[in-house]
């Protein structure tokens, strides 16, 4: 524990503190990832997760936490997502797997079923790069389900190669940012009749290394970098994350962001080095799971919202996660986002 509140507080104070310093953002960022990939690393060795998994259920079963109650984790058919989804379904919740690819899907529905014992799964087809697919998958969702206690945005891509969503947003933002941002719109009726009910959106340590949300990125193609693109989608992940906590006070739904740590997953197909690199490097998609299975089920996060966590713990986020005006502006920016590119001018509102 002490060890690994140190190695949050070396990493996330210092590039909080730097992020907006100009040239000593790259020092702290650089130092930051490599005190992160250390942690990973020696964690691979010395920390059990999977037994903190199995502690984090087990308590969760004992409080009857899922008890005919609903989840929704997207991008769960592979590495974090799916060790999530086996944890959530394990602790009794019925959990739904919003995946794009059918196939794989239904594939690892199938997985998940023999590997839990149960049969708490369901899959349902979702495209975040489709304003369509999820107004489609928000409307069947009701048709099926009465309520919803957890909402896990956890899909995303990362460093691909300049491309647009169906309706023609960039597609790191339009995908790990506004598709999730629609959803919970859509979802949010009835996740706050389901309350106690938690919303977890999955973030980056990529977060901290944009200084500011940048507008251009999204809107000008020429702007488009693969790096700086996905951590502007990650930065949004968390001020989306603060500015929805502040929507839902004195609600029953708390929402709160992390990061996972570098995990050894197919997130990084577009860069084919680190794909080689990771196995020997980063943690598996287990230990990776652990703290938004945590966020998912423990108790001890109970009334917490508005927070960003590594390792299950709070830590120092990125100065936007603080500035209402900041959250505010890309609130606004995105809800235009969409109306623009959207056949319905009316989306509803939170």
């Amino acid at each position: 524990m002490f060890i690994t509140t140190f190695a949050n507080s070396a990493v996330y104070w210092t590039i909080r503190t730097f992020i907006r310093a100009g040239p000593l953002i790259w020092i702290s960022g650089s130092l930051g990832s490599l005190i992160d990939i250390i942690y990973a690393f020696l964690s691979k060795a010395l920390v059990n997760s999977q037994k903190q998994v199995d502690d984090i259920v087990k308590d969760a079963l004992d409080n009857g936490a899922g008890n005919g109650k609903t989840a929704v984790i997207t991008g769960a058919n592979s590495g974090i997502g799916y060790e999530t989804a086996k944890a959530i379904g394990r602790a009794g919740y019925h959990t739904i797997l919003a995946c794009r690819n059918p196939k794989l899907g239904e594939e690892a529905v199938n997985r998940l079923k023999a590997e839990t014992g149960t049969d708490n799964f369901e899959l349902m087809v979702l495209d975040l790069a489709s304003f369509a697919s999820i107004r489609k998958f928000a409307g069947e969702f009701k048709k099926r389900h009465q309520s919803l206690s957890l909402l896990v945005n956890n899909a995303g891509v990362f460093m691909c190669p300049y491309m647009t969503t169906v309706e023609g947003i960039e597609m790191q933002f339009g995908t790990n940012h506004v598709g999730h941002f629609l959803l919970t719109n859509k979802l949010l009726d009835v996740i706050k009749r389901s309350g106690p009910a938690r919303i977890i959106n999955i973030s980056s340590i990529a977060s901290y290394i944009n200084a500011r949300f940048d507008k251009e990125m999204v809107k000008d193609k020429r702007a488009y970098s693969r790096l700086f693109a996905y951590c502007n989608a990650k930065l949004s992940n968390v001020m989306f994350t603060a500015a929805l906590a502040r929507r839902l006070e004195g609600t029953e739904v708390t929402t709160n962001s992390l990061h996972p740590g570098f995990i050894s997953t197919n997130i990084f197909a577009h860069i084919g080095l680190w794909q080689r690199l990771q196995n020997l490097l980063f943690i598996n998609p287990t230990q990776g799971a652990l703290t938004s299975i945590y966020l998912a089920l423990s108790p001890k996060v109970n009334g917490v919202s508005g927070k960003y966590f590594v390792r299950c713990q709070t830590t120092h986020a990125h100065p936007s996660a603080s500035s209402v005006d900041e959250q505010e502006e890309l609130w606004k920016f995105t809800e235009e986002l969409i109306a623009k590119h959207s056949e319905q001018t009316s989306y509803g509102t939170f």
